[in-house]
C-alpha cells in the first residue's frame, strides 16, 4: 500500500470530522438562521501562526474564551463513545478503498487503525492539556511508515494530518460565513448542498497538502465523504450535539478574527431571508381573511401572531456571542450595523401584522443570553445607534441573562445613549451582609451612559436575582437589600417567585438576598390576624416600625404614610416624580412617595393643589387605592361584589369600583355584622394584612 493511501485516509477522516463540527451535513434549517447572513470573509489562512500546537491551542483557547468547549466536547465524547463497529461503518466507503492493497490480518488491522484515527483526529483539537498530538505521533508512526514506504513518499507525519485537519474547518467557517442566509437555507435544504459546500472549501484549500492528489489517485469521491458524514450523524442519535457545536466553533472562529466584524450568532439579523418570507406571507393574509368566515378568520389570524412573534423572538435572542477577556471579565460588545438590521427586520413584522390583522404586539425586550461564566463578572455594550434603531419597534429594552442573573434596561430616557454596563459577583460573607442570612451571591452593578457614569435613573431597571439558597429561611422573609458604602443594608423588598426574587430598581449599586427577620412587642393583640402580614411586610421594609420594638398596629394611616406603603411594596419608587401640591414640599420625608403614587394614578390629592399628607385615610379609600395599584378597572359586577354588605349605600360613588375589586378578590373583608364600615378609619394592622393580600394577588 502507498504512503499516499494513509494520508488519504487520515485527511478525509480529519474533513468527515471538522465539517460534522462546522454542521453542514445536518440540512439543518434552524442552524442556518443561528448562523445569520454574515457576509464576512474569513482570510485564507487565519490562524497566526503555521505551527500545530499553536494553532491547536489557538482554537482551543477561543473556545475557551468564547463559553464554547463544553458544546465541541460534548460532541467529541459521543464521538469516542462509539463502537468499534460503528467506527468503521462511519467511513467504510473511504476506508474500504485506502486499504484495497492489502489482505488478511494486515487489512483488518489497518481498518482498526483507520477507524481510531477518525476520532483521535478529533480529539487533538480540543485536547484539554495538548498532550493528544505525541500520543497520535506514538500510536501511529508505525502505520504512517509503513505507508509512506509503500506509497514511495516521505515525512508523513501525524502533524500533517492536523494541519489538514485545521485547514478544512477554516474552509468550511470560510463558505459558510460567506453565503447570504438565504443561500445557506437554500444549500441546507437540498441533499445536494452539502456537496456544493464541500466542493467549495477543497477547492479552496491551498498549501502543500497531498490530499487532492490522493483524491484523484484512489478514487475518493464527495460522495464517498457525503455517506461517511451522513453515517456519523446517524450513529449519534442527539442532532442537538452537533448543532450545539457548529455554533460554538462559529463563535470560537469569528473570536479569532476580528470580532468587531463578525456577526453575533442567532439574532442580530439572523433572519433576513425568513423575514421577507414571512412580510410576503402577511401581505397575503389579507386576501385570505377578506374570503374567510370568521372561524376561519380567526384562525388564521392566531397562527399569523404565532409565526410573527416566533420568528421576533428569534431574531431578537442573542446567543453564544463573541467576547473577548479582559482582566479576568468577559466583554461583550455588540455589532451596531447587524442588529440595526435587525431591529429593522422586526419593524418590518411588526408592521405588516398589524395592517393587515389589527393585532399589535406587546413590546419586549433585546434578549443577550450569555449563560454560565466562569469568569469574575462580565461587560456588555450597546452603542447609540442601537437604541436609537429600537425606537419605532416594539423593542423597548434590554435583558441580559448570565449565571441565572436577569436585568433589564429600558431604552429611553437616562438610557438614550452609549450603553456600558458591568456586573460583577461576589460571595457573601457575613460581615457584609450585617449577619443577616444570605441567599445569593452579591451583584455589583455599575453602568456609564454616553461615557458617564450614572446611578440614578428616570425610568427603573428590573433585577431578577437568583436565589443559591433556602436551607432553613423563610421563602416569603426573603428581600433584596441594597449594600451601602458603610456596609449597612437598605431593604428594598422584591417578589419571590420559586427560586428567583424580581425587584424594580431607580439606581444602581451592589445588592444581595437576604431573610429579614423582624419582631415587634406590641403585636399580640392582633397576632391571630395581622401577625405574619405585619412580619412579611416589615420584612419587605413596606411597612416600619414606629420605634425600637414598637409596631403600633392600631394607629391610624395617614395618606402619606399610605403612600410610602404602596409605592414600597409595589416597587413604584421613581427619581423623576414630581407633585405640585402647596402642602408637601420637596424635603418632606415623603414627598417622593406622594410624588410616585400621584405619577401612577394609586393616590389623588384631596384637590389639584392640596393633597393633605397628614389626613387619615378610610377603609374605603384603602380599598381603592390598592385596587388602582392592582390595576383594577370598571368591568366588575359592583352590586354584586357589594351584595354581602349592609352598609355599602354609605360607600362613596367615586370609591365603589374600588372596593368592589378589592372585596371580590379577597383582598378586604367586612368587620363584622355584614357590614364593611367603609369611612371607618384603616389601621396600620388593617394596612399591612391588606397590603399582604394584594401582594399575594
Amino acid at each position: 500500500m502507498t504512503l499516499r493511501r494513509k494520508i488519504a485516509a487520515s485527511t478525509i477522516a480529519a474533513s468527515l470530522a471538522v465539517t460534522a463540527f462546522a454542521g453542514i451535513p445536518l440540512s439543518n434549517k434552524g442552524l442556518a438562521e443561528k448562523l445569520g447572513a454574515s457576509a464576512v470573509v474569513y482570510a485564507a489562512d487565519a490562524f497566526p501562526s503555521a505551527d500545530v500546537i499553536n494553532k491547536v491551542k489557538t482554537l482551543r483557547d477561543a473556545l475557551i474564551a468564547t463559553n464554547g468547549l463544553d458544546e465541541v466536547n460534548a460532541l467529541r465524547t459521543a464521538m469516542q463513545d462509539l463502537s468499534m463497529t460503528d467506527r468503521q461503518t462511519i467511513a467504510e466507503s473511504i476506508i474500504n478503498k485506502l486499504v484495497s492493497g492489502f489482505t488478511g490480518t494486515e487489512q483488518d488491522d489497518l481498518k482498526v487503525s483507520l477507524s481510531n484515527l477518525l476520532v483521535d483526529a478529533i480529539a487533538i483539537t480540543y485536547d484539554a492539556d495538548l498532550t493528544k498530538l505525541e500520543e497520535l505521533r506514538t500510536n501511529y508512526h508505525d502505520d504512517l511508515q509503513k505507508i509512506a514506504t509503500a506509497a514511495e513518499v516521505d515525512n508523513l507525519t501525524v502533524d500533517d494530518i492536523v494541519a489538514y485537519f485545521l485547514k478544512v474547518q477554516d474552509e468550511v467557517v470560510d463558505v459558510v460565513s460567506s453565503k447570504s442566509l438565504l443561500e445557506l437555507k437554500q444549500l441546507l435544504s437540498d441533499a445536494e448542498g452539502f456537496n456544493t459546500i464541500m466542493e467549495e472549501a477543497l477547492a479552496s484549500i491551498t498549501g502543500s497538502y497531498h490530499i487532492e492528489g490522493i483524491f484523484l489517485y484512489y478514487g475518493v469521491t464527495t460522495e464517498d465523504v457525503r455517506d461517511a458524514m451522513n453515517a456519523l450523524k446517524d450513529a449519534i442519535s442527539d442532532a442537538d450535539l452537533f448543532e450545539n457545536a457548529a455554533l460554538a466553533l462559529y463563535g470560537a472562529y469569528s473570536y479569532i478574527y476580528d470580532s468587531s466584524t463578525v456577526p453575533p450568532v442567532g439574532g442580530g439579523g439572523a433572519a433576513p431571508g425568513e423575514v421577507e418570507q414571512l412580510v410576503t406571507e402577511l401581505e397575503e393574509l389579507k386576501e385570505k381573511l377578506e374570503n374567510a368566515t370568521d372561524e376561519e378568520k380567526a384562525e388564521l389570524i392566531a397562527e399569523a401572531v404565532e409565526k410573527s412573534q416566533e420568528v421576533i423572538e428569534t431574531a431578537t435572542t442573542l446567543k453564544n456571542l463573541t467576547a473577548k477577556i479582559a482582566d479576568g471579565v468577559k466583554v461583550y460588545e455588540l455589532d451596531a450595523k447587524d442588529i440595526v438590521k435587525m431591529l429593522e427586520n422586526v419593524k418590518k413584522v411588526a408592521d405588516q401584522l398589524k395592517e393587515t390583522t389589527g393585532v399589535e404586539l406587546a413590546p419586549i425586550s433585546l434578549n443577550i443570553e450569555i449563560g454560565e461564566v466562569s469568569e469574575s463578572g462580565v461587560s456588555v455594550s450597546l452603542t447609540k445607534e442601537i437604541i436609537d434603531a429600537a425606537v419605532g419597534t416594539i423593542v423597548n429594552g434590554v435583558n441580559v441573562t448570565v449565571n441565572g442573573l436577569g436585568l433589564t434596561i429600558p431604552f429611553g430616557g437616562t438610557f438614550s445613549d452609549d450603553l456600558d454596563l458591568d456586573i460583577d459577583w461576589t460571595e457573601a460573607e457575613e460581615g457584609i451582609v450585617g449577619g443577616l442570612p444570605a441567599a445569593s451571591a452579591i451583584y455589583d452593578f455599575n453602568l456609564s451612559v454616553g461615557g458617564e457614569n450614572t446611578t440614578e435613573f428616570s425610568r427603573s431597571i428590573i433585577l431578577d436575582l437568583p436565589i443559591h439558597t433556602t436551607d432553613s429561611l423563610d421563602e416569603e422573609l426573603l428581600t433584596v437589600a441594597k449594600v451601602l458604602p458603610d456596609g449597612t443594608l437598605e431593604i428594598h423588598g422584591g417578589r419571590v417567585t420559586g427560586t428567583r426574587i424580581v425587584e424594580n430598581r431607580p439606581s444602581f449599586s451592589s445588592y444581595v438576598v437576604v431573610e429579614n427577620k423582624v419582631s415587634f412587642e406590641d403585636v399580640a393583640r392582633v397576632e391571630a390576624w395581622a401577625g405574619r402580614s405585619i412580619q412579611v411586610m416589615a420584612a419587605k421594609g413596606a411597612i416600619i416600625g414606629k420605634s425600637e420594638g414598637k409596631f403600633a398596629p392600631d394607629d391610624k394611616v395617614t395618606r402619606a404614610e399610605f403612600a410610602k406603603m404602596l409605592v414600597r411594596a409595589f416597587d413604584l419608587e421613581s427619581n423623576t416624580a414630581k407633585e405640585g401640591f402647596y402642602d408637601v414640599s420637596a424635603d418632606d420625608w415623603f414627598a417622593s412617595y406622594v410624588a410616585a403614587a400621584v405619577e401612577t394614578g394609586i393616590i389623588n390629592g384631596r384637590s389639584e393643589t392640596r393633597f393633605a399628607p397628614e389626613a387619615t385615610i378610610t377603609r374605603a379609600e384603602m380599598a381603592t387605592m390598592i385596587a388602582r395599584a392592582l390595576g383594577a378597572d370598571d368591568t366588575i359586577d359592583v352590586d354584586a361584589a357589594l351584595a354581602d354588605f349592609s352598609d355599602a349605600d354609605d360607600i362613596l360613588d367615586t370609591l365603589k369600583v374600588g372596593v368592589a375589586f378589592a372585596a371580590a378578590n379577597g383582598i378586604v373583608e367586612g368587620k363584622g355584622e355584614g357590614k364593611f364600615a367603609p369611612n371607618d378609619n384603616a389601621t396600620r394592622a388593617q394596612a399591612a394584612v391588606i397590603i399582604h393580600r394584594a401582594l399575594n394577588k
